[in-house]
């Protein structure tokens, strides 16, 4: 089962019983969903216990049935009305305006738990409403909930949605910060940890999502390894003839996944996958580029390749047949390069030489898709990299060389993606030609991806390796 807590803040815990870990963030920001999160992860059947000062019990299961094992109806306190459980038989009503008897109530029903020998974990949600119920400051209503809960040796979550540095900072163990930023006006969401006490902290920022009502942090994205990967067949998305695909005048992108959020990409398209920052081209290849060229390939298709800069022909070669085996790529690939020294072309028949002359160059790339035309492969994919193309040729060249060749897919109905990097001088014209638009980057090792034509929120991708065929996946930052 993967990971949803970081192993830095699970780990805290462990080695500190009665720890008490501020949480805070802004409104919105995930604080609530990883404290439901974590206690239904650690603590056992029955053991979470919630001091809510927010939602009652019924809004609560409605918004997150899966908490209801590790947090029972009773175990739900509504701070603003009742200190006690919230059991129907229990006629007992401590209602409270100062902190000795919230205290006492918290006691309570700690104090049940410690008895039948369990070890509860419990969330005040938030201490800043608690505070201003009580008539206390902030501050010391904090160090005397913790004085309480230390001496039972529980693990305590205070929330706040002070942001800034307080002497809660000081007063509790751990700190993380929750933060909810914006990228092109998508939402992005990372976690900082600020402080865990007696805690290695390897891996300070996480970046995660709330999709589905729970908390899920990104693992780094993981490449495919070449030299240990046994392939096993793939059955491809078809889009031919008799598909609703072909119906719609569509291409499948390859993903199940992906034809869901943008509808596949229409025949006759140019795709530009734009990566900013410092995105290995890695990211880009066994990305969104990966699965249209591996669809096409499973197709019996034709694909045209011309590799990203500081890639050999042969990662481009052996990552393709990883994925649909060597002999498929041999009859459907080529990958083309200008080149003064020719390789043997018996050894690597997939590799097609040419000059560094721009006209030359797409003399080539016609004569490769002709040759495919003429062996009836029913429509082609060019994967272009055009930072190779640009180093290869200069930008003015290399943006007529890429207007040549999208003008003759557009015409012919076949399917063009490009890929770019910061360094690319012709972004900006290819930008008002591409059909579909995507922004690629990363951030820590982590690959994330949004489409800025058609619109989307930001994904995180990466790669699973869990069945018989590695698999492309994303979630959504929500």
């Amino acid at each position: 089962m993967k990971e949803t807590i970081p192993p830095e803040i699970t780990k805290f815990f462990e080695n500190v019983k009665n720890a008490a870990l501020l949480i805070k963030g802004e409104p919105g920001s995930g604080k609530t969903i990883f404290s439901l999160q974590y206690i239904a992860n650690q603590a056992k059947k029955g053991c979470g216990i919630y001091f809510s000062t927010r939602v009652d019990v019924s809004s609560l299961y409605s918004q997150f049935p899966w908490i209801k094992e590790s947090i029972p109806p009773e175990n739900i306190v509504d701070a603003t009305q009742s200190v006690v459980p919230k059991k129907m038989e229990v006629s007992q009503f401590i209602g409270f305006s100062s902190l000795p008897e919230f205290l006492k109530g918290l006691y309570t029903v700690i104090e049940e738990k410690i008895s039948a020998k369990f070890s509860p974990i419990v969330a005040v949600d938030s201490i800043d409403a608690v505070a201003s119920f009580v008539g206390l400051s902030v501050e010391e209503t904090c160090a005397k909930i913790i004085d309480v809960v230390k001496n039972t040796g529980i693990r305590t979550l205070i929330i706040t949605e002070r942001t800034e540095r307080t002497a809660l900072d000081y007063i509790c163990d751990g700190v993380l910060a929750f933060k909810k930023k914006f990228i092109d006006e998508r939402l992005f969401r990372e976690l900082v940890i600020e402080k865990l006490r007696g805690v290695e902290i390897k891996n300070p920022t996480y970046y995660f999502t709330l999709h589905d009502g729970k908390f899920r942090f990104f693992d780094e994205f993981r490449p495919i390894e070449l030299t240990t990967f046994i392939h096993e067949p793939h059955p491809p998305v078809k889009d031919g003839k008799g598909t609703k695909f072909y119906e719609k005048n569509m291409f499948s992108t390859g993903s199940k996944i992906i034809d869901k959020i943008v509808g596949g990409y229409k025949r006759g398209s140019f795709v530009l996958l734009e990566a900013t920052g410092e995105v290995p081209p890695e990211f880009i290849v066994e990305n969104v580029a990966g699965v249209p060229v591996e669809n096409f390939l499973m197709q019996d298709r034709g694909v045209v390749v011309v590799p990203c800069k500081g890639l050999s022909p042969l990662y481009f070669f052996e990552f393709y047949a990883a994925l649909v085996g060597r002999e498929k790529v041999q009859k459907n690939c080529k990958i083309i390069i200008p080149s003064e020294e020719k390789e043997d072309e018996k050894q690597f028949p997939w590799l097609v030489y040419t000059s560094y002359h721009g006209d030359h160059f797409v003399d080539t790339v016609n004569k490769v898709i002709n040759e495919f035309k003429k062996e009836k492969k029913d429509n082609i994919l060019l994967f272009l990299s055009f930072d190779k193309i640009e180093s290869d040729f200069g930008h003015q060249n290399a943006e007529k060389i890429a207007m040549k060749i999208i003008s003759r897919v557009k015409f012919e109905k076949d399917l063009c993606i490009g890929a770019t990097f910061p360094s690319t001088k012709i972004n900006v014209k290819l930008r008002e030609t591409a059909d579909y638009f995507f922004k690629i980057f990363s951030k820590k090792g982590r690959a994330f991806i949004y489409g800025v034509s058609p619109p989307t929120v930001i994904y995180n991708a990466n790669i699973d390796f869990s069945g018989p065929h590695p698999t492309l996946y994303f979630t959504p930052i929500t």
